[in-house]
Order: C-alpha cells, then sequence, then structure tokens
C-alpha cells in the first residue's frame, strides 16, 4: 500500500509540473512571442538598418521572409516593427492613415502641398508661383508614434517600432580669404606702373618692401543629412541615440555587438558591412533569431537593399 500511494504521489507531482510549465509557456512575453530583432547603426550622412527574417510562435517557426517595414513616400524615412505580429499590422496601418490624412493640410509636419509666391525686380512682371512639397521628418514621425502608442495605454499595442532616416540640417560654412599687399620698392623701370600687387593666397609673399594682410570671412549655409535613430516602449516613451539603437528578442546580444563594432562617421559601405556583421553576430547567441537578414541602407540618394545569408538551425 505504501508503495501504491508512493507512486500516486510521483504521478501527481509529474502532472503538476507538466502544467505549470504549459501555463508558462502561455503567458509568454507578446512583444518576443513572434520573434523578430532589429538593429539600426548611424553613420556618414547615412543610416543603415538590419532585420531578421524569422517569424514564429514561441519555439516553433512558421515562416520565413522579410519582416514588414513602413517606408513612407518621399522621405530618407523607415519604421521597423518588432512585437506580436497582429498589433504590428494594426499599428502600421494606423500610421499610415494619419499620415495620409495629413496630405491636405498646409501645416508644415508632411506631405501638404505648399505654394509659394515669389515676385520680380520689374513692377511690370507679374508674380510667379511654384508649388513645394513638403515631406514628413524622422523626429515628426516619431512624435506621431509615440502619440498613438500613448493614446492606447489602456490597452496597448505589443510593439516596439525602431523609426531611422536622415534629417536636413543647415550648418555654417566659414570661407577664409587673405590678400596680400606688396609694396615693391625695386620696381623703377616703368613709372606709368602701379607699385602694388593684390594677390589672393593663403601663403606669405616674400618681395621686398612692405607687407599687408587683410584677412576677409565669408559665412554661408550648408545644407547637410543628420542619422536620426529613436526607439520606443510600449507606451511611446522615446529613446534617441547618436551610435546605434535596437530592439526585439536578441537585443541584449545586439547591444553588446555593436557597442564593440560601431565607429562614428562610418562611409555608407563601411557601415552596411557593419551593421550586418555585428547583426549576424548577435544572431548566432540567440536560437530564437536568423534565418537570415535584410540590412536597408538609408542614404540622400535613396535606400538600398543587401540580403544577408546566416545559419537555419
Amino acid at each position: 500500500r505504501l508503495s501504491c500511494w508512493w507512486l500516486l504521489l510521483l504521478l501527481l507531482s509529474l502532472l503538476s509540473s507538466l502544467t505549470t510549465t504549459y501555463a508558462q509557456q502561455q503567458q509568454q512575453d507578446p512583444t518576443t512571442l513572434n520573434g523578430g530583432s532589429v538593429l539600426a547603426m548611424a553613420g556618414d550622412e547615412c543610416v543603415a538598418l538590419a532585420m531578421d527574417k524569422r517569424f514564429g510562435s514561441g519555439p516553433q517557426m512558421v515562416n520565413v521572409a522579410p519582416r514588414h517595414v513602413l517606408t513612407p513616400k518621399g522621405g530618407h524615412l523607415m519604421v521597423a516593427f518588432t512585437g506580436l505580429e497582429g498589433d504590428v499590422q494594426s499599428l502600421s496601418q494606423e500610421l499610415s492613415i494619419q499620415i495620409s490624412s495629413k496630405l491636405s493640410r498646409a501645416l508644415g509636419f508632411m506631405g501638404s502641398r505648399r505654394r509659394t509666391h515669389s515676385s520680380g525686380s520689374n513692377n511690370n512682371q507679374h508674380a510667379s508661383s511654384s508649388w513645394t512639397t513638403q515631406i514628413i521628418s524622422p523626429s515628426a514621425m516619431a512624435s506621431l508614434t509615440s502619440h498613438i502608442l500613448y493614446g492606447r495605454k489602456q490597452s496597448p499595442y505589443f510593439v516596439e517600432p525602431l523609426v531611422v532616416g536622415l534629417e536636413k540640417k543647415l550648418r555654417k560654412h566659414t570661407e577664409r580669404t587673405v590678400s596680400v599687399e606688396v609694396n615693391n620698392a625695386n620696381n623703377n623701370d616703368n613709372d606709368n606702373d602701379n607699385d602694388k600687387t593684390t594677390t589672393t593666397t593663403t601663403t606669405t609673399s616674400k618681395d621686398c618692401g612692405t607687407e599687408r594682410t587683410r584677412t576677409n570671412k565669408q559665412q554661408e549655409q550648408v545644407q547637410y543629412y543628420k542619422p536620426f535613430l529613436c526607439s520606443h516602449d510600449l507606451l511611446g516613451a522615446q529613446s534617441r541615440s547618436d551610435a546605434f539603437v535596437c530592439a526585439g528578442l536578441a537585443s541584449k546580444s545586439l547591444y553588446g555587438t555593436a557597442e564593440a563594432l560601431w565607429k562614428p562617421k562610418l562611409p555608407k559601405e563601411d557601415l552596411a558591412r557593419m551593421c550586418g556583421k555585428a547583426f549576424l553576430s548577435a544572431l548566432e547567441r540567440d536560437c530564437l533569431s536568423g534565418y537570415g537578414a535584410m540590412v536597408y541602407l538609408i542614404t540622400k540618394d535613396g535606400i538600398e537593399e543587401y540580403d544577408l545569408a546566416c545559419r537555419n538551425d
């Protein structure tokens, strides 16, 4: 009888442990249920964005395909998503609706066609008008994403979006002009010639006579593209960086590899290579990520795509 009781207790404990394990699997974090990892790096007027292809349901793989990325038309901007796939699609559609609804508003926010007038110098010349198309900036897109996420704080989207792109900025460029005036006392051949010769150089003249130097500084505004990297949590809190941002299932490994390999002011070819190397190195340390990766390189000329292969086990 005692052996039967011990056997019954052993079976009950085994059934309890199996039930607890199943409940823990069902209560998995929704943001990591479907997998997905994202890494973005900033370079010299360029941004690289890497995403893996694995889509699963916990440890079970469902599909291998490039993940959804939102790319508004006309801008150097991309929005990447990690989290529950249903919420990813809902958030992407809501962002698209909000963007398209502001196309007809001249608020300076994005996408509106604004008419500019310029008048000629003569009175008889009529004023000319032209249409200029404004596009959404990465900072405005980040604010819109935060607004939508925080508006659903009672029933949040289980999504961690990344907003990356290039922002047009103006910086002052100073040109220095050095003028050297040389009074040559030995030139007495022609009385009608001028005794002063003016040269615009940056070197010092060594002719005989008196030297006077004048320095003129001219400032002009030069347009350049500044990388923008911003990550969000479930409630829309922003985390901006000038180096790199990451999110998703393998974020812990991504922070380590990105911090070890990233360097400032990388050219676009080196940035794409370094971002892909750091991303694949992190995927090797996570069994629920991988099965290939996509690297998007955002430059002032457009967006380039690179397909990377990695381990499939």
